[in-house]
């Protein structure tokens, strides 16, 4: 069978500015798919215009199964396109996965008698997904015993029992060779994206990670990384970033890791993750390895420096943790990508001024704001519901973290968005940010083009009191 799997186009805030990422998940499904001719298309290369190179894949490749992921804020655009693709091909089959298929499955398939689709894809897709397309290629098919699907029967929707989660080391390597087009970076370099993990313990109240692992932390087998990184730099790629859940939630996976990429010469690559505070803070050696296996940015979730917002969310760490982690990052010349989040409860325009001020003596590189986002099926939802502070409720088209969907006791909606707008974009005018600036100093024009056309585009959005809304030609 022909398989065309999508990735879709929509992104959040400022951030395509400064780089764009490959589905990895895709490439994943692509190689768990033998028998079955696959491609893999990332329309975040081709916003805003779409519809050409959707009607030329199909025109050429023309597939019996599409297979469409979507974040939460992205699901509507899913359906347009699906509905886009249906009207091209009233015999394409069509199912939809990600996280928000996952934890809205019964959801979605109740409100929409004309909901687009055919299947969603719950849980990990791996298996569930060549299953379907396994099934789809017989006479008869029959999709009863297939673990983690919903499918259509008759005018209704059946919705088979949960898969158990997946055996890691059993999966094989992604088929990055599948994908139509390429050009991903992170400022001027060419980047993919590794997973070594999957899963995340603890549970912020804000984080829907649970929702799709429970709480569980497995790891990838340490052959099968190395495998899969030098898969990564035969391609000629420059950059590689891990998108594990909390890599640093079992350091001696992560010290075994590093030791291993050092030990195998392909610190030749640069590294990028995400990575809690608490992890780094408590390792001062593990951070000396990810210097050694050529980790140059870290993106660290210190979320606040209030420790009571902290203690709020379950988010195991401090803002003397956020501080020692940060540090030990400055002393082996890592980039530093701030993650922040406002819009909690007691928050005012001082507290967030206030909390603005804390985050950057720590001196980020980069600071990657947003509002607090009551994402479907988390604890914080209930909890913000019940306490009247969410504005927008069942609007998900504005779920992403950059959009305001809330208010606080002491900013209504309009407030929120506007105080945390503002302190962004004075930010960006602030001197302290571009001295001893990591990527200032390694990408000095890539950064200058990226800053500025992002304090345009915040600028506009302060001007507007809103942002921009994405513009799609389907």
């Amino acid at each position: 069978m022909r398989i065309l799997l999508l990735a879709m186009p929509d992104t959040a805030d400022v951030i395509d500015l400064f780089g764009k990422l490959p589905n990895l998940g895709l490439a994943n499904l692509a190689g768990n798919l033998p028998g079955h001719e696959v491609r893999v298309l990332d329309l975040v290369l081709y916003k805003p215009r779409i519809r050409e190179v959707l009607e030329k894949v199909l025109a050429a490749f023309r597939p019996g199964l599409a297979g469409l992921s979507a974040m939460t804020f992205q699901f509507d655009t899913l359906l347009r396109i699906a509905r886009f693709l249906r009207q091209r091909d009233p015999a394409l089959k069509l199912a939809a996965g990600g996280y928000h298929a996952t934890l809205m499955a019964r959801e979605i398939t109740a409100q929409d008698p004309d909901l687009p689709l055919d299947f969603l894809i719950r849980g990990e897709g791996e298996a569930t997904f060549r299953e379907l397309a396994d099934e789809l290629g017989k006479p008869k098919p029959d999709f009863s015993g297939i673990a983690g699907l919903s499918y259509r029967r008759g005018q209704t929707w059946k919705h088979n029992p949960d898969r158990p989660l997946l055996d890691l080391g059993s999966l094989p390597l992604p088929r990055r060779e599948v994908r139509l087009e390429e050009k991903f970076f992170f400022f001027d370099q060419t980047i993919d994206v590794v997973e070594t993990s999957r899963g995340c313990p603890h549970n912020c109240k804000f984080c829907s990670i649970t929702g799709m692992y429970g709480r569980t932390f497995r790891p990838f087998p340490l052959a099968r990384i190395l495998e899969d990184l030098k898969a990564v730099r035969r391609r000629g790629t420059q950059a590689v970033f891990f998108a594990d859940d909390n890599l640093t939630f079992d350091i001696g996976h992560f010290r075994r890791l590093c030791r291993a990429i050092a030990a195998h010469g392909l610190n030749d690559l640069r590294y990028a993750t995400q990575a809690a505070a608490a992890g780094l803070a408590r390792n001062q050696e593990l951070v000396a390895e990810m210097k050694r296996a050529n980790f140059w940015m870290v993106f660290v979730g210190f979320e606040s420096m209030t420790a009571g917002n902290l203690k709020d969310m379950d988010k195991p760490t401090s803002p003397e943790i956020n501080r020692r982690a940060a540090a030990l990052l400055r002393q082996h010349d890592m980039g530093i990508i701030a993650g922040v989040i406002f819009g909690f409860p007691e928050d005012t325009g001082a507290s967030i001024t206030q909390n603005y001020r804390l985050l950057k003596k720590m001196r980020p590189d980069l600071i990657y704001s947003q509002y607090l986002t009551p994402y479907p099926k988390t604890r914080l939802r209930r909890e913000m519901l019940d306490a009247g502070l969410v504005a927008n409720v069942d609007d998900f088209r504005t779920y992403d973290g950059f959009h305001c969907n809330i208010r606080t006791r002491r900013l209504d909606q309009a407030g929120l968005y506007r105080s945390l707008k503002l302190e962004s974009l004075k930010s960006y005018f602030d001197p302290t940010l571009y001295v001893g600036n990591f990527f200032l100093r390694h990408n000095p024009l890539a950064f200058f083009r990226a800053i500025g056309r992002a304090m345009l585009s915040i600028l506009a959005m302060v001007l507007r009191g809103g942002q921009p809304a994405q513009k799609l030609d389907v």
